[in-house]
């Protein structure tokens, strides 16, 4: 039997999110207060929780332990998928009556508040979208103008993709993304699939 390695687990995870077409560190806008973070302690998720979890776009960005879960008088649904966080900090070790500092790391697994069912409504607080005042710029939006045969699109959404089959870009609203900027040059990413 294979050992577990958590670094190849980590590494697939975020292949897996690339495959699906997803840049978990490249996601310049919030349509929701999406921080990830535990319910319980509120402490968002850091490094590599944080953009996992970011990526999957959920509107509620609390996740729980199965054993927070079950503190709480709570259950899974049947068939919910859990999702790896990792945890590291330097333990200090004798060696040869010298201390050392190594690095553990460890994993554990959390379930999403959307795959919960008996928490009280009282404990998840409402999240509201980063919101900011858009201003468009000129440049780009004569790109946009002059854009021949340009695929309809689709604003308001929680993601940014492109759908080839029927030639669709999605996109949150401007006003979500934190930076003016960062709203065109994900806009003009989706719009440059290869024909």
């Amino acid at each position: 039997m294979k050992n577990f390695d958590i670094y190849e687990s980590v590494t697939n995870l975020i292949i897996e999110r690339l495959e699906q077409g997803v840049i978990p560190w490249a996601m310049p806008w919030k349509t929701t207060d999406s921080i990830p973070r535990n319910l319980i302690s509120k402490k968002p998720y850091r490094g590599f929780n944080f953009w996992y979890l970011l990526s999957f776009g959920f509107e509620q960005p609390y996740f729980l332990t199965f054993n927070q879960v079950k503190q709480l008088g709570a259950s899974v649904k049947r068939g919910s998928k859990s999702f790896m966080v990792i945890f590291w900090k330097l333990l200090e070790v004798t060696k040869d009556g010298e201390i050392e500092e190594i690095p553990m790391l460890r994993y554990y697994r959390v379930f999403h508040i959307d795959d919960v069912e008996g928490v009280d409504a009282g404990k998840i607080p409402d999240d509201s979208a980063f919101i900011h005042n858009f201003e468009r710029i000129d440049s780009c939006e004569q790109i946009m103008k002059n854009w021949e045969d340009a695929p309809i699109i689709k604003r308001g959404m929680n993601r940014a993709c492109y759908f080839p089959s029927i030639d669709e870009i999605h996109m949150p609203d401007a006003k979500h993304f934190f930076k003016d900027e960062e709203y065109y040059s994900t806009l003009f990413h989706e719009g440059v699939y290869p024909n």
